[in-house]
C-alpha cells in the first residue's frame, strides 16, 4: 500500500512539473510571438517602403497578425531576387530578417523541448508566422529548421 501511495505521489509531482513547464513555455512563447509580429511590421516597412494603409488600420484595430498575414500574401508578388538584393544591400532590413529567423527558431526549439507530441511546433509551422519564417529563410538564403 505504501509503495502504491509513493508511486501515485511521484506521478502527481511529475504531472505537476510537466504542467508548470508547459505553462512557463506558453507564457514565454506569447512574448516571442508578439515580438515576431512587431518584426513583421518592420520587414513590411522595409520591403514596401510605406506601410499599407489597409493593413495598418487592421493592426491598429487589434489584429496583431495583420502584417505577418500581409507579408505571406505579398511574398509571391515580389520577385525573390529583389528581396534577396535588398537583404544584401540594406543592413537594417537584414537585421530584422535575421532577428525574426533567430527568434522563431528559438521558439520552435522550445516547442520541441516542451511538447512531446509536436503539437505546438505543428501549430507554429502552419501559422502565418511559420509561413513568414519560411519566406524570410528563402530571402536570407538559409534553409528552414522546421521539422
Amino acid at each position: 500500500k505504501s509503495t502504491e501511495d509513493i508511486v501515485e505521489q511521484a506521478r502527481k509531482v511529475r504531472d505537476g512539473q510537466m504542467r508548470t513547464e508547459r505553462e512557463s513555455f506558453l507564457t514565454a512563447a506569447k512574448f516571442v510571438i508578439e515580438s515576431l509580429y512587431s518584426l513583421a511590421i518592420d520587414v513590411a516597412r522595409h520591403l514596401e517602403g510605406d506601410l499599407d494603409a489597409r493593413v495598418l488600420r487592421a493592426y491598429q484595430k487589434g489584429d496583431v497578425a495583420a502584417y505577418a498575414q500581409h507579408l505571406v500574401e505579398l511574398a509571391p508578388k515580389i520577385p525573390v531576387e529583389r528581396s534577396q538584393r535588398k537583404f544584401i544591400e540594406d543592413g537594417e532590413f537584414r537585421t530584422y530578417i535575421l532577428r525574426f529567423i533567430r527568434q522563431y527558431e528559438e521558439l520552435l526549439e522550445q516547442a520541441h523541448a516542451n511538447d512531446y507530441a509536436d503539437l505546438l511546433s505543428s501549430v507554429f509551422s502552419t501559422s502565418d508566422i511559420g509561413k513568414l519564417y519560411k519566406i524570410l529563410c528563402e530571402i536570407a538564403g538559409r534553409s528552414s529548421k522546421e521539422h
